[in-house]
């Protein structure tokens, strides 16, 4: 269970708005990374390359992917802050690899406009579950299912056409993940206050605090995307 601290915690090490600070850099980081790795294969006409085996390769990726979360989650005690830093840089890499074919499948300006309103809305979930007294752990089981239900969607969409149901699918998305940013904030507060003093533990935790909030930020723009984008 998590609690929600106060706002104003300091310690005589890192402080919380420190440690927010840097959380938050880590992800901004993160978030470049993918940006450039995308925008550098669709520039260089790499991206075709890519799409060719785009249905495979998304299998790949996503395994590997799901490697780096576990490896992640699973070491995060036991895992060299180096390490850690590297598995999120490859984690962006390869979000990058996959959405340079975004640049083939919707216009630019849907993809400016998608990144934008997800920005604003990503930042205003940030303030909630930054200030909120809400218990967002009482919701932890039912953001966990429906995650699951999500991906396994996703994962069927690859294979079988699901275009009838795509506003279902994304407004049921943007939800979820409304919900799962706001308790991401709130659980990066919390794991600050379990390890207060604990330097090391808490350069951990900035890491794996700014993966969770990379790929809420990065779910919530896919699905803004496919919801407003005008597809060339």
């Amino acid at each position: 269970m998590y609690s929600n601290p106060d706002i104003d915690v300091q310690s005589s090490g890192t402080t919380l708005s420190q440690h927010v600070y840097k959380t938050f850099g880590l992800m901004f980081i993160g978030l470049m990374v993918t940006f450039l790795t995308s925008y550098l294969l669709y520039q260089t006409n790499l991206v075709y390359y890519i799409i060719g085996s785009y249905t495979m390769l998304s299998l790949v990726i996503l395994v590997v992917q799901l490697g780096v979360v576990f490896s992640l989650v699973r070491r995060l005690h036991s895992m060299s802050i180096t390490s850690a830093r590297v598995l999120f840089l490859a984690y962006s890499v390869l979000t990058g690899i996959s959405f340079s074919v975004l640049g083939l499948i919707y216009d630019a300006g849907s993809i400016y406009l998608a990144f934008g309103v997800t920005a604003v809305f990503f930042g205003a979930l940030s303030v909630i579950g930054f200030t909120t007294k809400l218990n967002m752990s009482k919701f932890a089981p039912v953001l966990f299912i429906g995650l699951i239900m999500l991906v396994i969607v996703n994962v069927m969409g690859i294979f079988f056409d699901f275009s009838g149901m795509e506003r279902i699918i994304c407004s049921a998305g943007i939800l979820l993940f409304t919900g799962i940013t706001v308790y991401d904030t709130q659980k990066m507060k919390a794991l600050y206050m379990a390890n207060q003093g604990d330097e090391e533990m808490l350069s951990r935790l900035s890491i794996y605090s700014a993966f969770d909030l990379y790929l809420d930020f990065i779910n919530i723009f896919i699905y803004i995307l496919r919801m407003l984008g005008n597809r060339d």
